[in-house]
């Protein structure tokens, strides 16, 4: 699923977000506030190609210790009968072709536990699934009261969609940095919504939209639209192709009458219009904006 990606983004980005998940480790989340504990790495397991999600490194003991472990992060978001055998055998193969851990704790996200991931298999793998892995249910956190934010932000590929929008909302009020974490996973979930279209459902204001990197990464994909299609004008053809761009997505085909309007429209209108569209509701209000630019 795409949503391991943004988990893999998500952990290389705030490592230390696995001690919120592990009981022994949050004792310490206080003592180190300034820099991170752990650092996030990829891990690809040679000869039998297991991959697991990732692997978090104390930054100051390589081997781990009782006290701050190496950490082996699973994200399993679907249904695999082989998937219990398949983590038993990439921890032990990690401990096989790292020898130099000593201390090992094994996380697997999962969107509910009633998820179907096989009967465990022999008794050592059983004793192992059940004393040395922790078992994270993103459904059950998600309906706990008062979570802390770092823990909220891992439940948002699990939120329903009428909840997102509010939990983001709280989260973006306590730490406005996170709108680049979050903005990836709302797009995904949310696919018949643009980014200007999320953005407006967080509230975030066009001024703080003006200057985000998604409203830059809008920009570009205008300026690619407008040099794919081979236009001339510069700058005032890459702002003309964002402002269709966006606006089809809000207000649907543009009639051709409509569109050469905007197209003739100068740098400063076009950039203009590009903030305005996210309070039209409807493609009449398009309209009335026009008349007032050209009157």
């Amino acid at each position: 699923m795409k949503s391991d990606h943004w988990f893999h983004d998500l952990f290389r980005v705030m490592p230390d977000l696995v001690r919120h998940l592990l009981p022994e480790l949050a004792a310490g989340l206080q003592a180190n506030t300034t820099a991170s504990a752990y650092r996030f790495q990829p891990v690809v397991l040679k000869q039998q190609a297991h991959s697991p999600d990732g692997v978090l490194w104390p930054q100051q003991h390589p081997g781990g210790s009782q006290a701050w472990p190496v950490v082996l992060l699973e994200v399993q978001m679907q249904a695999d009968p082989r998937f219990q055998r398949r983590l038993g055998a990439e921890t032990f193969r990690l401990l096989q072709q790292h020898e130099q851990i000593e201390h090992l704790k094994v996380v697997v996200l999962l969107p509910h536990r009633r998820l179907a991931l096989g009967n465990g298999g022999p008794r050592l793998l059983r004793r192992f699934l059940r004393h040395d892995v922790s078992w994270v249910d993103l459904s059950a956190l998600a309906r706990q009261a008062d979570l802390d934010p770092a823990l909220a932000l891992l439940t948002l590929p699990v939120r329903p969609e009428n909840d997102l929008g509010p939990c983001c909302q709280n989260l973006l009020q306590q730490r406005p940095e996170w709108i680049e974490l979050i903005l990836p996973i709302l797009c995904e979930r949310l696919t018949g919504l643009s980014r200007a279209q999320i953005m407006t459902l967080l509230g975030i204001s066009k001024d703080v939209w003006r200057h985000s990197r998604a409203f830059q990464e809008t920009l570009e994909e205008g300026r690619q639209e407008g040099l794919d299609v081979g236009r001339a004008e510069g700058r005032r053809g890459e702002a003309s192709a964002l402002a269709l761009r966006l606006l089809e997505r809000r207000c649907g085909i543009l009639a051709p009458a409509t569109t050469a309007r905007i197209e003739a429209l100068a740098l400063s209108q076009l950039e203009e219009l590009a903030l305005a569209l996210l309070d039209f509701e409807s493609p009449q209000d398009l309209t009335d904006w026009l008349q007032q630019m050209e009157g």
